[in-house]
């Protein structure tokens, strides 16, 4: 058996996820432990777990059955939390390298301390070091085509606002979150 076989046996084992998902924790590079500590932190569900690494469209830029073509994660932790801020910059980052679908993210409660300049560089989980600081993932994802918003009054409140705030981050209210979530992947964490 190949290390690659060994890798989906024991994921597929342990996790019980669907073969498709588990070629794709294979595929990343995570290890058995890895996977499942990166699991458990989020507490996403097996089924959002496995459309995030493989049981979604089956080839790169193939539309879906349901018409969803885009992914829509909204980031509700800041920075007394990293590892559940950077978590869902780390997936969106996955969607873009996988050529899944369009990437839109939503800042909301403490997450709008993300956008604030100078907050974002400072954020590092001590698990998922090996991804970077939050500053690195959303540049990357914002090169990358994906687009930012935050909740307006939640910017406000942690002082993201006119120079302090990324200039590609824009405000995005309840109505523009309510209006995409009917077409999209929602990751809500």
């Amino acid at each position: 058996m190949s290390d690659q076989e060994q890798k989906i046996e024991i994921a597929g084992g342990s996790a019980g996820l669907p073969q498709d998902a588990v070629r794709g924790v294979a595929e990343s590079g995570l290890t058995r432990g890895e996977f499942l500590k990166l699991a458990g932190a989020a507490g996403l569900g097996l089924a959002g777990m496995g459309a995030l690494l493989g049981a979604g469209p089956a080839n790169a830029g193939e539309q879906p059955a349901g018409g969803k073509s885009k992914y829509l994660f909204v980031i509700t932790h800041g920075g007394t939390q990293s590892s559940r801020a950077l978590l869902p910059l780390i997936l969106a980052d996955t969607v873009q390298k996988r050529e899944l679908g369009e990437v839109h993210i939503w800042l909301v409660l403490e997450g709008a301390e993300l956008c604030r300049k100078g907050h974002a560089e400072k954020m590092v989980a001590p698990q998922l070091h090996k991804f970077g600081n939050a500053q690195a993932l959303m540049e990357r994802i914002h090169r990358n085509g994906g687009k930012f918003g935050v909740c307006p009054p939640c910017a406000e409140w942690v002082g993201a606002v006119g120079e302090n705030r990324h200039e590609w981050v824009v405000n995005r209210g309840a109505d523009w979150i309510m209006e995409n979530i009917r077409d999209a992947y929602v990751v809500w964490l």
